[in-house]
C-alpha cells in the first residue's frame, strides 16, 4: 500500500519551546501508524547545536519510538541510505538560508523530496517549517528582507510564530502585497498545519486560542483567513487522531488486507477472512461468508482489472480499523471511454477478529459506479452467481 505523503509544518512549539505539553509531539509520533516509529531530527538551522538537540533526545527518549539524528558536522557515509530507513523527520528552528545551503551541498534537498514521494512524514518547526514550501524569508543585509527559495514541496509560502513575532508578520504581508513570494499560511505558536499531498487537511493545536491563516493578497489588501484549529487537550479530539493502540495486530491485518485488494490477489484475500465474513457496500449490497466473497471479488477484479485504492489516513480502535482516501477503476470492455472510469473518495471499515477480517464494509460516493455497474456489471454478477441481499 502507497503511503500517504504528510508534511507537518509547526509555528512554534513542540519539545523545545512545550517541553511539558507533547501534544504535537505525540500527534506527529501517530502519524507513522508503528509500534516503534524511527524519527530523525535534523538541527540543520541551528549550525547542529548539542543543546537543541539535547532537548530532542529528552523528550523522545521518553516515548515509545527510536530517536536519531543527522549532524553535518559529522555526517554519516551515506546519507540517503539513513534518511530512508526513517519514518519521520523533524526539521528544527533556526536559520532557514542554512538549511538550504547545507542541503544543497549534501544533496539532501532531492533526498527530501524522495523521502516525501516514498511516504516519510516530513515535519518542522519555524525554519524547519518554512523549508518544505516554494518561497522563504532571508535578510540579506540589515533591514533588508527578501524572498529565499526553498524545497518547493508544499506550495506558496510559510510565516512562523505569527502572532509572537509583529516584525516578522509585517515583513510576510508586505512581501506578499509587492509579489515577492507568494500567498501562504500564517501560523501561531502552537499551532500546526498538517498537509496530505499538497491539501492542508488540518490544522492541529496543542494549546486553546491558536490557528493558522491562509494569507493572500486580495485587491490590493491582506486578507487573513482564520482557519479552524483542532485542540489536540480535548480528549473528543484526541479520538479524531490517527493513532496505534496496543494491539497493532489489528493494524497489521487490516493493511495486509488492503494490500491484497490492491494486488487482485483473490486467494490472500481469502486466507484474512473468517468463515463468516460479512462484505457491505455503499450500494447496499451485503454478501455473506467467505466462499460467495471469493467468487465476488474475483467478479469485481474482472470488471474493473486496474482498480485501485488509496489510503490518504488510518484509525484504529480496539478490534476496528477505518482507511481514509480514494478508489478508482476503468471498466474492462471494448469501449474504453471516460464514461467507464471513475474515482470516487472513499472509506473503508475493518472489523477484526483473532487477526482475520470479519466484516468489511466500503463507503463511497459510488453513482459513478453504480451507473457503470447498471450499463455491464448486473448481468456479469448474475453470470458470477454471487448471492448478495440488497437493503434498498
Amino acid at each position: 500500500m502507497k503511503k500517504p505523503r504528510q508534511i507537518v509544518a509547526l509555528g512554534g512549539g513542540m519539545f523545545s519551546m512545550e517541553a511539558d505539553n507533547g501534544l504535537l509531539d505525540k500527534y506527529i509520533l501517530n502519524l507513522a501508524l508503528k509500534e516503534k516509529p524511527k524519527i530523525c531530527f535534523f538541527g540543520t538551522a541551528s549550525n547542529d547545536g548539542a543543546e537543541y538537540r539535547e532537548m530532542f533526545y529528552k523528550f523522545f527518549n521518553e516515548q515509545n519510538c527510536e530517536p536519531s539524528h543527522l549532524s553535518f558536522l559529522d555526517p554519516p557515509d551515506n546519507i540517503e541510505e539513513f534518511i530512508m530507513e526513517k519514518d519521520i523527520i523533524h526539521v528544527g528552528g533556526g536559520n532557514t538560508t542554512m538549511i538550504m545551503e547545507t542541503w544543497k551541498k549534501f544533496g539532501v534537498d532531492k533526498m527530501m523530496k524522495k523521502a516525501w514521494e516514498s511516504g516519510i512524514i516530513l515535519t518542522g518547526m519555524s525554519a524547519g517549517a518554512i523549508c518544505w514550501f516554494d518561497d522563504g524569508i532571508t535578510n540579506p543585509s540589515p533591514g533588508v528582507l527578501t524572498r529565499l527559495p526553498c524545497l518547493g514541496i508544499l506550495k506558496g509560502s510559510f510565516c512562523p510564530h505569527y502572532d509572537d513575532r509583529a516584525e516578522l508578520k509585517s515583513a510576510y504581508e508586505k512581501l506578499i502585497l509587492e509579489g515577492t513570494i507568494k500567498e501562504g499560511f500564517g501560523v501561531e505558536d502552537g499551532a500546526a498545519v498538517h498537509f496530505v499531498g499538497n491539501d492542508p487537511v488540518k490544522v492541529i493545536a496543542s494549546r486553546t486560542g491558536v490557528t493558522a491563516y491562509k494569507v493572500r493578497k486580495v485587491r490590493n489588501k491582506i486578507s487573513e483567513t482564520p482557519l479552524q484549529a483542532v485542540y489536540l487537550g480535548k480528549e473528543s479530539d484526541k479520538n479524531a487522531v490517527s493513532k496505534v493502540s496496543g494491539n497493532t495486530d489489528v493494524l497489521k491485518t487490516a493493511i495486509t488486507f488492503f494490500e491484497k485488494i490492491n494486488e487482485h490477489d483473490v486467494e490472500g484475500l481469502c486466507e484474512l477472512m473468517t468463515e463468516d465474513h460479512k462484505f457491505v457496500d455503499s450500494m447496499g449490497t451485503i454478501v455473506f461468508g467467505k466462499d460467495e466473497m471469493k467468487k465476488a471479488w474475483q467478479g469485481f477484479f474482472d470488471w474493473f482489472p486496474d482498480y485501485h485504492v488509496t489510503s490518504l489516513n488510518t484509525l484504529l480502535t480496539d478490534d476496528t480499523v477505518g482507511f481514509f482516501g480514494t478508489a478508482k477503476g476503468t471498466f474492462n470492455s471494448d469501449d474504453f471511454t471516460e464514461e467507464n472510469k471513475f474515482e470516487v473518495p472513499a472509506s473503508w471499515r475493518a472489523k477484526v477478529k483473532d487477526n482475520l477480517i470479519a466484516e468489511w464494509q466500503a463507503i463511497a460516493d459510488n453513482e459513478s459506479v453504480r451507473k457503470i455497474l447498471d450499463e455491464h456489471g448486473r448481468k456479469a454478477m448474475i453470470k458470477a452467481n454471487v448471492h448478495f441481499e440488497n437493503n434498498d
